[in-house]
C-alpha cells in the first residue's frame, strides 16, 4: 500500500519544511548515540555496589521516599515536676502588699497577698472547676483565707 501523497501524485503540504527539520533532528541523535556508546563503560564490580546502595524504589524509577519523607516523632520522657510558676498579675504597693496573681491551664484562679504586717490572704479553690456561667445573684463559693502571723 503506498502512502497517500505518492498516490495522488503530489508532494504533501510543507513537506520540504518537515525534511529541513527533520534530518538535523535526525543527524543530532546519530551523534549522540555514537558518542554514548564510545564512552568508558563502568567496572561490573562496580555496578553491583551501586546497585545496592540504592533503594528498591529507586531501582524500578520511582523517588527514594526515605529522603522525601520527615523523620519520625522522638517521644521526650522527661518531665519536670517542680517547674517555676510565673504569675499571670504581680504588684507591689508603696506600703509592701504585694498581690500575686496565678493561671494555671486546668485549675482556678490563685489570688495571694502579702502585707507588710506580716498577714496574708489566699483566694480557696473554688468545689467545682468545670465552666460555668457567672449569675450575678448568687454569690461566689471561693473565699478568701486569712494567715495572721504574730
Amino acid at each position: 500500500m503506498k502512502p497517500f501523497h505518492i498516490a495522488l501524485g503530489a508532494p504533501p503540504r510543507g513537506a520540504a519544511r518537515f525534511a529541513t527539520v527533520l534530518v538535523p533532528a535526525t543527524l543530532a541523535l546519530a551523534a549522540t548515540m555514537v558518542a554514548a556508546a564510545s564512552a568508558p563503560q563502568p567496572d561490573a564490580a562496580a555496578t553491583p555496589a551501586t546497585a545496592a546502595s540504592q533503594d528498591a524504589n529507586e531501582a524500578v524509577g520511582l523517588p527514594n521516599l526515605t529522603e522525601i519523607n520527615r523523620p519520625a516523632g522522638v517521644a521526650h520522657s522527661t518531665v519536670q515536676l517542680n517547674a517555676p510558676r510565673t504569675p499571670s498579675f504581680y504588684e507591689k504597693s508603696p506600703n509592701g502588699t504585694s498581690i500575686t496573681e496565678y493561671r494555671d491551664r486546668g485549675k482556678p484562679v490563685e489570688i495571694q497577698v502579702h502585707s507588710n504586717f506580716g498577714t496574708r490572704y489566699q483566694m480557696s479553690a473554688s468545689p467545682d472547676v468545670s465552666p460555668q456561667v457567672h449569675e450575678s445573684g448568687k454569690p461566689s463559693t471561693r473565699l478568701p483565707s486569712l494567715q495572721l502571723k504574730y
